[in-house]
């Protein structure tokens, strides 16, 4: 069970709901990191430029999503991340 409760779209801030309307039309869902530091949205404004930065390839040009998406399920792995 989470510490930190993963905030549904009914009960997030308006300035939340923007975050997740932008992340669900660019990877399709809202990562729950996401939904997470939007109980403090200057944190998540930070997370989802990072996501964003970090995923998009028009943005890193060097390799695609498929690949970053490997990386990062490889490394969860890994460090025994069960997420």
């Amino acid at each position: 069970m989470a510490l930190v409760p993963i905030l549904s779209d009914e009960a997030a801030s308006p300035d939340a709901r923007i975050m997740y309307k932008h992340s669900k039309q660019m990877f399709g869902r809202v990562a729950n990191a996401m939904r997470v530091a939007s109980h403090s949205p200057k944190l998540a404004q930070s997370i989802f430029g990072f996501i964003v930065a970090s995923l998009r390839e028009e943005i890193t040009g060097v390799l695609d999503v498929r690949v970053k998406t490997l990386v990062i399920l490889k490394t969860s792995m890994l460090n025994g991340c069960r997420y």
